[in-house]
């Protein structure tokens, strides 16, 4: 008997199935070969010890943002100096302060990490599933593997291993704008609405999801008329997003935590100085795009292909050029920051090359994508071997300084940069920090 048409087709999306499953598989498991030698284990520094401590502090704290100063008080105390207003919001364990004033979801996965126990290094590696989330969203969603490539070979990803935001920020902005795409594409409302949910999610976790807010918004406004976008519409749209914020940081809302926020994003952004790093412009640029030099010529070669074709993929044009505008006081060569845009540009190269291509049975097709290959994988290899996996061991040192002057309990006057380690390590040792301009060792001090 011969074989059906339907036997037909079912085995060969069987084996369509099992080659996506197979190439992704292999994308994994180069990106686990380069990211996992960049996990360090040494003592969290001065960002990670406040999240761990703002972990420690559990779910009801972080979902209610209790404890935490008044809007008034908040408004108040930014009159202070930096160093005594530091010393007054951490005596009164202010949570979100812990937080650094981010949304509470990243929070919320350290918990369980910090209850059973796992040390420094173990943290870091399981967090490492962030971002391989976001290269099976990136390769699924898009069905794009050099998108995927792309990103899982971007400098910014493979050396973003601290305890951070910053990768899933990335996670819910890169799932959010592929539903996007794909509602711009078919004018599916689910997709609109998952993409919804998304940004949420999104703005839970840092607060530059304005920006992807304001990517929906212009999308919303510009397919208004395919998607039949009336009243009821928006309505149901914007309850979801508010119910999906109310059910993850209800504080947002209720307490106006998300002001708090906004607010020092707006004073770091428009009136600290060198709130991100000393780097100036060029030299944080140009750090950014020698670090992964492959990757910001495939950006770019898409970044032209994308402003003379654009289509359906405009989206991701959109979101990309407002955060190159609302980050461009964000100055650094910490790689972490750059997970705002890079994925979202990688992704957008990744879409806008493929269909230039060609089919890969083309000779010249062919040698075009080995030489992307070989020159992205081979530059993040070269990084990560090369540069040092524990570039600042400050924090060790301080650590260890403490246990053998055996200050534990003592009252210590320290750097101001080293008081979030103490102040994790040692919860008992009574602190204040130097802030002067060239801070001393740390001593025990009568205070």
């Amino acid at each position: 008997m011969g074989t059906s048409l339907y036997e037909f087709t079912l085995h060969k999306f069987k084996l369509s199935r099992t080659y996506k499953l197979a190439v992704f598989g292999l994308l994994l498991a180069l990106f686990l070969l380069l990211i996992t030698r960049n996990v360090s284990s040494e003592p969290y520094v001065y960002d990670e010890a406040d999240y761990m401590y703002a972990a420690s502090l559990g779910f009801a704290a972080n979902w209610s943002d209790t404890p935490s100063i008044t809007l008034a008080d908040f408004a108040r105390a930014g009159h202070d100096a930096r160093g005594e207003l530091s010393r007054r919001i951490r005596d009164s364990n202010d949570v979100l302060f812990y937080r650094h004033f981010h949304g509470p979801l990243f929070y919320y996965l350290l918990m369980p990490l910090a209850a059973i126990g796992l040390g420094e290094h173990g943290v870091r590696t399981v967090l490492l599933a962030i971002p391989c989330a976001s290269v099976a969203v990136v390769y699924f969603g898009s069905q794009s593997w050099l998108a995927a490539l792309l990103f899982l070979c971007s400098y910014s990803v493979t050396r973003s291993t601290e305890l951070a935001p910053h990768q899933l920020f990335a996670l819910f902005a890169l799932g959010s704008l592929i539903l996007l795409l794909k509602a711009v594409r078919t004018a599916d409302r689910r997709y609109w609405y998952g993409s919804i949910v998304l940004a949420a999610l999104a703005f839970c976790t840092l607060e530059v999801a304005f920006v992807l807010l304001a990517t929906l918004a212009i999308c919303c406004f510009a397919e208004r008329r395919r998607w039949s976008a009336d009243g009821w519409f928006t309505a149901k749209s914007i309850a979801l997003f508010l119910g999906t914020v109310l059910a993850v940081w209800p504080a947002a809302l209720l307490r106006l935590s998300f002001v708090k926020a906004y607010a020092v994003l707006a004073y770091l952004s428009l009136w600290r100085a060198n709130a991100w790093g000393s780097e100036g412009f060029a030299e944080a640029w140009r750090s950014r795009i020698f670090s992964s030099p492959a990757e910001w010529i495939l950006i770019l070669i898409g970044t032209i292909l994308y402003l003379r074709k654009r289509g359906a993929i405009y989206p991701l044009g959109v979101f990309a050029a407002l955060m190159l505008v609302a980050t461009l006081r964000v100055v650094t060569v910490t790689p972490r920051y750059s997970l705002a845009f890079v994925p979202e540009l990688d992704l957008l190269a990744g879409l806008a090359l493929v269909p230039s291509l060609g089919p890969l049975r083309r000779p010249a097709s062919f040698a075009v994508v080995t030489l992307a290959v070989a020159g992205l994988y081979g530059n993040a290899w070269y990084q990560t071997i090369h540069r040092a996996h524990n570039p600042n061991p400050h924090s060790a040192a301080v650590v260890t300084y403490i246990h053998q002057n055996k200050l534990e309990n003592k009252a210590v006057l320290a750097p101001q940069a080293d008081i979030p380690t103490l102040h994790y390590y040692f919860p008992r040792m009574r602190l204040r920090g130097d802030s002067g301009p060239s801070p001393g060792p740390i001593r025990e001090a009568k205070f």
